[in-house]
């Protein structure tokens, strides 16, 4: 697949994003300075692919402008009806309490559980999730795909290992599988640096063999 067809399959354009979402790109624009809903996961200019988790990479197709996941619509649309100057407190506010209330499933302390929320606000804001999250539009799918990948990361030590003591292979297997369910593909201007070949493809190949 190219990263046009996966572009064309995944993402809209900015001025679909905001049709989509009911406003204008201006507003779309003010929303985005006042970091009170999601950036363009991806920017080209005809020379290269720019996203907040992988930089800067070359392409060779010629592709041009800022690419939104449409699921996060819904947080535009969250800012869009709050009134003008709590646009950001909006949007934040539902988040914070989806995320909140997922990762209870996951951790005990409270502290930890803000601490956690903490980190992952920045990635909400500049794109990052749009790229790496399967539903972006979902705090609960959110801390799901994060809390996953923390787990077979830290299980399989980064994917190096097919065979972490206290779990057996069909065990592990379907960690991958819900891990797959709650990512995204990536793109393949990113592929070979990603997760999902580290922890999915490459760490099923690795188990298979074992």
């Amino acid at each position: 697949m190219s990263l046009h067809e996966y572009l064309q399959k995944h993402f809209i354009d900015k001025p679909s994003f905001a049709s989509l979402a009911g406003i204008s790109e201006d507003r779309l624009d003010q929303l985005i300075d006042a970091r009170a809903v999601p950036s363009a996961t991806y920017i080209c200019d005809g020379t290269s692919v720019r996203s907040a988790v992988f930089g800067t990479t070359p392409i060779h197709e010629q592709l041009e402008g800022e690419y939104f996941r449409p699921e996060c619509a819904r947080w535009v649309r969250i800012a869009a009806d709050a009134t003008k100057g709590s646009e950001r407190e909006a949007v934040f506010a539902v988040l914070i309490n989806e995320l909140r209330s997922a990762l209870k499933a996951y951790l005990n302390s409270s502290a930890d559980i803000e601490e956690k929320i903490q980190g992952f606000l920045p990635h909400f804001s500049n794109g990052t999730f749009g790229l790496c999250v399967a539903d972006p539009s979902s705090g609960a799918c959110i801390v799901r795909k994060e809390m996953l990948q923390e787990k077979l990361t830290e299980l399989t030590e980064n994917g190096s290992n097919p065979c972490p003591v206290g779990i057996c292979h069909g065990d592990l297997l379907e960690l991958i599988d819900d891990y797959a369910r709650s990512s995204m593909h990536f793109s393949p201007a990113e592929y070979e640096r990603s997760s999902r070949k580290r922890l999915v493809d490459g760490l099923r190949a690795m188990v298979a063999k074992a």
